[in-house]
């Protein structure tokens, strides 16, 4: 999901985990109805009837400006027809937020599984529409991914959503102070350094050890031992050097 501030809240698919088929049904809570507004190649988006077309319209246009890509980057030859559902009103989309994950939660689009999207029309919705739909393609790549680990999960989307932060902007990270991997692992709820960090712990894995091992890292839930040869630790170390001499010198 996408929340406040701008920041990539993104509680992804914490509710798919293990079963991202399952979640309440719509059938008769919104207030505000959803009808299938525009078919895209591979999109079906829905949207109430207040959600202007030209939103609409450039959600879409994104998504497919972005599909290919994200399919390549991910190594997927091909991906399900997603529904993309548009909420206009908040009090709607809050209400079935809450629903389905049996508690309120500050964000501004997750997803249900791999086919579909949920998302508050807001300024930032070109964004948040690709960074969920990247969490949708990294299920395809490994339907045990969701939030396992949290902090690669939010990663992947965010490095390929392009939603850098750069360090010196992060007011610990810029004090020479960099939260370990077990702390960005930490409750969506009380700590967001991920959504600040994300990009760039993408932007190093692809740097130093190449795409075919970022994908590698989707498939076996970010095994760090297995396909990198490093430990956590060393890993940590890595990337904090990677950071001070590209950003931070």
């Amino acid at each position: 999901m996408r929340g406040a501030a701008g920041l990539a809240v993104i509680l992804g698919a914490i509710a798919c985990g293990g079963d991202t088929a399952t979640g309440p049904s719509l059938s008769g809570f919104s207030s505000e109805p959803l009808e299938m507004r525009l078919q895209t190649a591979h999109f079906r988006i829905f949207a109430g009837t207040t959600t202007p077309e030209g939103v609409l319209r450039a959600a879409g246009d994104r998504l497919e400006l972005e599909y290919p890509r994200i399919l390549s980057d991910l190594g997927v030859s091909s991906h399900p027809t997603v529904t993309v559902r548009i909420w206009q009103d908040a009090t709607s989309y809050y209400g079935e937020l809450t629903r389905f994950f049996g508690t309120r939660l500050q964000a501004t689009g997750y997803i249900t599984g791999p086919t579909e999207l949920r998302l508050l029309a807001g300024g930032n919705l070109n964004t948040s529409v690709v960074h969920e739909f990247t969490h949708a393609v990294s299920l395809n790549v490994n339907p045990r991914f969701a939030n396992n680990p949290r902090w690669f999960w939010e990663t992947v989307a965010l490095y390929e959503n392009g939603e850098f932060v750069h360090p010196n902007l992060i007011e610990s990270v810029s004090r020479g102070t960099f939260p370990t991997l077990q702390q960005l692992n930490g409750d969506v709820s009380m700590d967001t350094a991920i959504y600040q960090l994300g990009y760039l712990l993408g932007e190093f894995i692809v740097a130093r050890y190449g795409r075919e091992a970022f994908i590698k890292l989707v498939q076996t839930n970010a095994d760090l031992q297995g396909v990198l040869g490093v430990s956590n630790a060393e890993f940590e170390t890595a990337w904090r050097s990677f950071v001070r001499q590209k950003y931070l010198s």
